[in-house]
Order: structure tokens, then sequence, then C-alpha cells
């Protein structure tokens, strides 16, 4: 009953504040600094070699996304970092109280943050001359501004009522303020997670904290057409896009629609349970404190629910093993690898289902005894939910390349490929573990 009336004030506090900020933004629009404020060789490379963690307000959206579409949400791109510093000086006084409230300007100290996919990120620090004296006040505080790619107003408010239940129990970044355009979070001093490596040594902390995050009951909507529904939405959309483009054929428009209907009926047949799911648990939304306890107790953080939804358990733990395969941060164009052969092997998988269903058990959420038959299933929903998850962020390419500059277009469209050969990789692999002759790959049993 408690978790039920505090997820109910979560939602009715979040709508409250999201009113308001509505009517207000209709005549405010959201203030980014954009590519021309940046230096231009340096940081343009730096942009392309950071694909999946770099800031997407170094972004211009297409002329042919322009007009009156959720016109609370549009950005005022002739402002410049000075502009986004007065909002930022402003804000934090308002929400931190003191000192915040009464530093002047030299004071305050921003700066931007690589990391975020569809938002402007910016840390706010208090200058090192200024007492705080609350143990409660932070001296640092992340400043988010929501993006012109979070086009759909549901997902803000999705997006916001999740980051205050996770943060309230305990699983996610303290929230200090939420205003019309965005909000204060706490500053975790951190590093994102960025090679297999890493995702090795982390393993089984990530699959914990993301079975914490499967088992919490979130005040939104619980319908599983999550991957069906963004398959859909972005077909209509590069539909109606093509056009601009007429020197392309996008005959993949067809298998798309192919794959998908086949992937939908192999769905329906595995029964996956429908939890919340993070849904994008790539290694820039994966953080690694730097204040952790020991390295035997890794503080692990999942951020940024902007895909948060509930979904088939096998996607989201499919979605992040699969990517163990890539490299973001590499020299050459361009600047991201994925290679087949780094996906965990059974015995990793088994690794990583084992303290995800392993910290269920901690949590009352099913009995021991039935972990090891979990095990199996699991095994055979990731087999699956690979293909999904590379169709899924395949087609998420082609109509981002509608949305970027020439640029970044040549990136999508570079990463549509890499995502569309994973699929039929596993695609091919998955029909021969189902074929008569065929197997899959097995397990030693503990």
């Amino acid at each position: 009953m408690i978790n039920l009336l505090s997820n109910v004030l979560i939602v009715t506090v979040f709508l409250v504040l999201f009113n308001e900020a509505s009517a207000i933004a209709k005549t405010r629009k959201i203030h980014f600094l954009t590519a021309k404020d940046k230096p231009s060789n340096n940081a343009t490379l730096e942009a392309a070699r950071n694909f999946r963690f770099v800031e997407k307000n170094t972004k211009e959206k297409s002329e042919s996304d322009s007009g009156k579409e959720n016109e609370e949400f549009t950005q005022d791109l002739s402002l410049t970092f000075q502009d986004v510093e007065e909002q930022a000086y402003r804000i934090c006084q308002e929400f931190l109280g003191p000192p915040w409230a009464n530093i002047n300007k030299s004071q305050f100290k921003i700066t931007t943050i690589t990391g975020g996919n569809s938002n402007a990120v910016y840390r706010c620090s208090l200058s090192e001359d200024v007492a705080v004296e609350d143990p409660k006040t932070p001296s640092s505080v992340l400043f988010r501004i929501y993006g012109c790619f979070q086009e759909d107003k549901n997902v803000v408010v999705s997006e916001a009522a999740t980051f205050m239940l996770l943060a309230e129990r305990g699983l996610g970044p303290k929230l200090y303020g939420l205003f019309p355009t965005g909000r204060l979070e706490e500053y975790i001093p951190s590093r994102i997670l960025n090679s297999v490596e890493d995702f090795r040594s982390h393993s089984t902390a990530i699959a914990k904290e993301m079975a914490k995050i499967h088992s919490l009951e979130v005040p939104v909507r619980k319908v599983e057409d999550f991957w069906h529904r963004h398959m859909e939405n972005w077909l209509n959309y590069v539909e109606d896009k093509k056009s601009l483009r007429p020197k392309e054929s996008f005959e993949c428009l067809n298998m798309y629609k192919e794959e998908m209907a086949w992937l939908t009926k192999e769905i329906k047949k595995i029964n996956s349970p429908v939890v919340y799911c993070h849904n994008d648990l790539q290694g820039g939304n994966i953080l690694l404190r730097q204040d952790t306890p020991s390295k035997d107790v890794p503080g692990i953080m999942l951020i940024d629910f902007e895909f948060g939804a509930y979904n088939y358990r096998g996607f989201d733990l499919a979605n992040q093993l699969c990517e163990w395969c890539f490299e973001y941060l590499t020299e050459d164009f361009p600047y991201f690898t994925w290679e087949f052969e780094k996906f965990p092997s059974v015995e990793e998988q088994v690794e990583f289902i084992r303290a995800y269903l392993n910290q269920h058990v901690e949590e009352g959420i099913i009995e021991r005894s039935a972990v090891e038959p979990e095990v199996d299933k699991i095994l055979e929903e990731v087999r699956l939910f690979s293909l999904a998850c590379h169709l899924m962020w395949s087609l998420w390419s082609v109509q981002m390349s509608f949305k970027v500059n020439e640029d970044y277009a040549v990136l999508h469209m570079e990463h549509t490929k890499l995502r569309t050969n994973a699929y039929w990789q596993f695609k091919e692999k998955y029909l021969n573990s189902r074929a008569p002759n065929g197997h899959a790959e097995t397990r030693s049993l503990p």
C-alpha cells in the first residue's frame, strides 16, 4: 500500500508540474548550445567517435521537421553557451537554496557533459570559496535540458516519473528540481562503460541492477507493445520522409516489414514475462561510480530511462548482452565497430542470468529452486530477442538519418548497415538452432 501511494504521489506531483510546464512552454523555447558555438575540428571528430554517447545538442533538426509539431519542446538554435549559463545560474538559485541562492555569477561554474543521447547535459558547481553548511545541499549538480529528439511529450512524462521513483528507491541519482524544460539531478563522479572488457568485469553487477529495475511497479502504461510500436512509428516516419532522398531506393523497408511479421509470431511463442525495462542499456547508460566501496562490489548505476517502458524481459537482457559486441570509441571511420565473436559465450550468459535470477531470489520474487529451469528459458529468450534488438536499432538509425545533419546521417547509415548484418548473422544462428538436425549451444549444469 505504501508503494502504491508513493507511486500515485509521484505521478500526481509530476502531472501538476508538467501541466504548468505546458502552459509556460508555449511561449518559451528550450535553449541549447548549438554546433556553431563549439570549436569545429576536434570537437566534431570527438562527437563522431562518441556516436552513441554524444549529446544530441550538437545535431540540428532537418528543415523537414520544422513547424508546429511539439512546439513547446522546440529548440531556440540562436542561443549561445552564455545563454544556457544564465538559465542554469537562475534555476540553481531558485531550486537549491542557500548557499546557491546567495552566490554571485563569478562563484557559479558550468561545464558541458558528454553522455546524454537526447538532452543537453551540463555540470553546475559552486566555486571553492563557497562554503556548504547543510550536508543535504550539493556542491555540484547536473543541469539537464530536454532535447528536440525527445519529441513525444508522453516520453518526457514517463521518464520523469520513472526518475523520481528510482531516486526514491535509491536506484538512481537524486532529483533536486523539476522545471518546464528539464531537471536538476545529483552529480555522481563516475565513468561510463565503453568496452567488452568493462561489460565482462561488471556483468554480474549489471545483471543485479537490471533485476532490481525489472521488479519495480512503475506508474506508466503496461502494454507490451514497446518493440512493435517503435518499429511501426519509425517505419511510418521513413515512408513519409523518403521522398527527400530520391536517389535512394529504400527497398529495406519491405525487409523490415517482413522481418517484423516473422519476429512478432516468434515472440508470441516464447512467452517472455513483461516487466519494466530500460530498453537501451548500452555502455553510455551505465555508470561505474568513482566512490565505489570496493573492487569486489562495484557501484553500478543505470541511467537515462528515455526508452524506459514495460516490455519483454528477454528484450532488455538480450539488448545488454548484444552491446558486448560493440566498441564506440574507435579511431577510424565510422568510429565504432561490431564483432560477432565478442557476443558472450554460453558460460558468460549463464553467469549473467544466474546473477539476475539470484537477485530475484534475494527479493523474494522467485524460489531458489526455480533458478536453473529459468536460466534455460532466458537463454532461449536471449537467442530470439537478440534479433529484435538488432532490427530495432537498425531502423532507429535509418529514421535518425533524416533528423540530423549530413555528417551524422552518414554515421547513422553506417550503423544501420552494421546492425542489419548483425541481425542476419543472429537469425542464421537462431534458425540453425531450431532446425530438425540443428542444435542450440548447450550449457553444463551446476
